[in-house]
């Protein structure tokens, strides 16, 4: 699988998932490698920690992804709307 075809395979399990809101936001891109990065900004991360958010994130990569696939998200990066005005 292409790293392309990779991306665009995450991506869709992100937005068909639990991260298919109209406001929320999802963005895989290319991390060092072979391996991708991804950036989810959604209120479904409103008054989560951080683990809560990584739980809400991996729980959909594991479930849906093959090992080989999910294994190469390297940085994934799940924040609420109201985190990223704060930044």
């Amino acid at each position: 699988m292409t790293k392309e075809h990779l991306k665009k395979k995450i991506y869709e399990v992100l937005r068909k998932g639990y991260f298919d809101g109209p406001d929320d936001a999802v963005d895989v891109s290319d991390g060092p490698g072979d391996s991708v990065h991804l950036v989810i900004v959604s209120r479904k991360f409103d008054r989560r920690r951080l683990k809560e958010k990584n739980d809400l994130i991996w729980s959909q990569l594991i479930h849906y992804l093959a090992a080989d696939e999910w294994g190469k998200v390297s940085l994934s990066v799940g924040a609420s709307p109201e985190e990223i005005k704060a930044s």
